[in-house]
């Protein structure tokens, strides 16, 4: 999910939030490396038990405390109940509903037929766009609140697969790396005001492509900080093995990543910006 502050094009998302009083806006917090990664090698150099110490340690070390927030979203039935749900930080700091022209955007990708957090999204006064290629929708279908459907999907190339007769772009990575590194290289970080997703680690990690997409994401979650980003909640996804496996937990699955083919850690993380410069529509334009 990627959540904007929708201004007109001669406004910016700063000027929204003049009306903030100056003692409220939080500084932004320093980054406190985990005692434990100081002891790791270099990243890119570590074996496959230190990089995955080294991301474990930094998702389960909160950046920044949200004293409000909502958690939306999520089946409310069967194996996977609780799936589809996030944490949205509704600190005015993150959060500047209302105001002049000031509205929320938020895009989300990959929703499996599951509009439950997008609706939510609406609810609360949102412009919501949601997307996925594999859904049998039809394109720019309105759901009844709101949310706008799009029947195409994110990666790093165009390519006609076929798929329902629809030209769409191809999810031969897993969404996150694609959507993470888009607000990186084009800028949109500066304009984004909260970004949740799902992240999907696979193992084995003594797979060298596998060992290498641990080091990308880190690298990734980095470079977010780098650029005003806090991470300020992470859940844990296990919530079919929890169902079927008595006291399964994401220990179990760490166990497992380092050697064993089909063992996957998966995360349900938030960032909230502390440096929103400037319009989306500015930085697409640069």
């Amino acid at each position: 999910m990627w959540s904007f502050s929708k201004t007109d094009e001669n406004s910016s998302a700063c000027k929204n939030s003049k009306k903030l009083v100056p003692s409220a806006m939080k500084p932004i917090p320093p980054i406190i490396e985990p005692l434990a990664n100081k002891e790791l090698k270099p990243l890119g150099k570590a074996s496959p038990e230190e990089e995955l110490e080294r991301i474990w340690n930094y998702i389960y070390q909160r950046q920044y405390h949200c004293t409000e927030s909502k958690y939306l979203g999520g089946l409310t039935s069967g194996p996977y109940i609780g799936d589809g749900a996030y944490d949205l930080c509704v600190e005015k700091q993150f959060w500047p509903q209302g105001g002049d022209k000031g509205k929320c955007l938020v895009y989300s990708f990959g929703i499996n037929n599951d509009f439950s957090f997008d609706d939510e999204m609406a609810k609360l006064g949102c412009e919501v766009h949601s997307f996925d290629p594999s859904m049998t929708l039809a394109d720019n279908s309105v759901t009844n609140t709101g949310v706008i459907f799009h029947k195409i999907g994110i990666s790093n190339e165009d390519k006609n697969s076929g798929f329902n007769g629809w030209k769409m772009r191809t999810l031969n990575i897993s969404i996150e790396d694609v959507v993470m590194q888009e607000l990186l290289e084009t800028g949109l970080y500066k304009c984004v005001r909260q970004f949740s997703f799902e992240l999907h680690m696979p193992g084995p990690l003594t797979q060298p492509k596998h060992l290498e997409r641990c080091r990308f994401f880190y690298r990734q979650m980095r470079a977010l900080n780098d650029g005003g980003w806090r991470l300020y909640n992470t859940t844990d996804n296990v919530r079919y093995k929890a169902s079927v496996i008595k006291d399964y937990t994401q220990r179990s699955n760490k166990k497992k990543i380092i050697n064993e083919a089909g063992a996957v850690i998966l995360w349900e993380s938030s960032f909230v910006n502390f440096e929103v410069t400037g319009t989306c529509k500015e930085a697409m334009i640069r």
